[in-house]
């Protein structure tokens, strides 16, 4: 506007001379008409210069990072030297991931600079715009360009900024902790660890959820921030972000424990003797693969044998008590046998030197057992060992300790042990001619309840001559006396009748 006045002055001062000369005011005007000539020179000048000026652009971020799901204000300033209003158009180069509000692509009219008339000294506009951009979800931690672009014309200016897009980058997994991880006997105690670990640059709430197998319980209170109800755990772990200003830095984790146990009766009714138990761990609700748990018990059975089924009085006989384990877990088993009356304990019978040796150590009420396994090919061959007996009015108790089946890869070997009871039939007893006894057996596996098991039924008979007993014998004893005594008798008798004819006389 000042120029466009300036232009139109000019003429008008140029006729003033003229006239003011015949007033005698050529001096005056003289001196005016150059001052302003001057200051044309210097304003146009200045203009001129002024259209040479470039644009220029600035870019800057509210922060150098930003995360996921939140949003980020980015400042562009323009500048405009000239001493015009200028159009201008913007566009901002941002990558796949962020997306940027109101709009990425705009025009402006940039304000004309302002010049100083006095000195010609020309102070660029200044024009801001400010955007909200925002990182979607999804991919990983990585530093980005990010751009302006603005165009005059055929005049493009540019403007960039470094960004570092940060996400979380969180991995949960789950181990078991114990003295025998994976396999486990019923009151055993464990823990389940759950390991949190952000590689990423941004923390991150984790939310966790944990269904405990059945047959499993919580031993101690839980870390802060997890409540329990029934069998599901729940609660929320802050994963802090792994260091981004140092190179090769480890990721950022944490550890949470769960101490638990397995239950006493966690294998009732099951007639394998073992189980396995899986449960259910989701982090932000996606699954996470939490180790199986195989609770065995052990698996007891016991029979008992006998060499014969029919003893005479005062023969000897061995009853074989057989203890079976088929469960992979070892056992404390109590095995009480309860001979009957007319079957008694007899000596060891003869045998080597050494099982006479083991005898003689042996206390009293102590009876030798073998250990190994029994009815197998190519298995080692049977230990000796002293088992500790007890026990009273016929009652024998042993207390044995089972070790766990082996798994092989052809299936399950079962741990054996084998008593022998050396047993004698008594031989003063009423009626003993054809008598049935039998012997009865019962386990008790860990002081649980009582089992019994099938009886064995043995005839004891007595001493025999001539397929004939020794009772029988005294009674044809006795019964030829008294067909002796009766035939003497009856001879006499006829004798004495014999005589009282000879002296009959007529």
């Amino acid at each position: 506007m000042r120029k466009c006045m300036m232009m139109l002055l000019l003429p008008a001062l140029l006729c003033i001379p003229a006239a003011a000369q015949a007033e005698g005011l050529q001096d005056l005007f003289t001196a005016v008409y150059d001052g302003v000539g001057e200051g044309l020179e210097s304003g146009v000048t200045a203009a001129l210069a002024g259209l040479n000026e470039e644009l220029t652009l600035d870019l800057s971020a509210q922060s150098e990072r930003i995360e996921e799901a939140k949003t980020l204000r980015l400042t562009i300033a323009a500048g405009n030297p000239r001493p015009q209003e200028t159009a201008v158009s913007f566009e901002l180069k941002l990558p796949d991931r962020l997306a940027a509000a109101p709009d990425t692509a705009w025009e402006a009219v940039l304000p004309a600079a302002q010049i100083d008339p006095a000195t010609g000294e020309i102070t660029p506009s200044q024009t801001v715009f400010t955007r909200e951009i925002a990182l979607l979800p999804g991919g990983e931690s990585e530093t980005v360009e990010i751009g302006c672009e603005m165009s005059m014309g055929t005049r493009f200016y540019r403007a960039q900024a470094a960004l570092a897009l940060c996400v979380p980058d969180v991995r949960v997994s789950a181990s078991i902790e114990g003295d025998r991880a994976g396999r486990l006997y019923p009151g055993d105690a464990f823990s389940y660890r759950i390991e949190v670990v952000n590689s990423g640059t941004a923390p991150k709430d984790v939310a966790l959820e944990m269904i405990l197998p059945e047959g499993v319980e919580l031993m101690q209170a839980l870390p802060t921030g997890f409540v329990v109800k029934n069998q599901t755990i729940q609660g929320t772990v802050r994963a802090e972000a792994a260091p981004a200003d140092v190179e090769e830095a480890p990721a950022a984790g944490m550890v949470i424990e769960l101490p638990v146990c397995v239950k006493e009766n966690a294998l009732e009714g099951d007639a394998d003797a073992s189980r396995l138990m899986t449960g259910v761990l989701r982090a932000d609700g996606e699954r996470v693969p939490l180790p199986r748990v195989q609770v065995c018990g052990a698996k007891i059975s016991a029979k008992l044998t006998a060499d014969s089924e029919e003893l005479k009085a005062g023969e000897e006989a061995k009853l074989r008590v057989v203890v079976v384990n088929a469960g992979l877990a070892p056992a404390a088993v109590q095995v009480s046998c309860v001979l009957p009356d007319g079957l008694t304990l007899a000596d060891a019978g003869d045998g080597d030197q050494e099982e006479e040796s083991q005898e003689k150590e042996a206390t009293a009420g102590e009876l030798i057992a073998t250990a190994g396994e029994m009815n197998l090919p190519g298995g080692p061959a049977p230990e000796t060992a002293v088992v500790s007996a007890g026990g009273k009015n016929g009652t024998l108790v042993f207390d044995l300790h089972m070790e766990a089946a082996r798994e092989t890869g052809s299936g399950v070997t079962a741990s054996t042990r084998t008593i022998e009871i050396p047993v004698k039939a008594e031989s003063a007893q009423e009626n003993l001619n054809g008598r049935l006894v039998g012997a009865t057996l019962a386990w008790r596996v860990d002081g649980g309840e009582a089992q019994l098991g099938k009886a064995v039924a043995m005839r004891v008979t007595g001493a025999e001559f001539m397929g004939i007993a020794a009772d029988d014998w005294n009674g044809v004893f006795w019964a030829s006396v008294l067909l002796l005594i009766t035939i003497a008798c009856l001879c006499a008798a006829v004798r004495k009748e014999k005589r009282e004819e000879d002296y009959c006389f007529d």
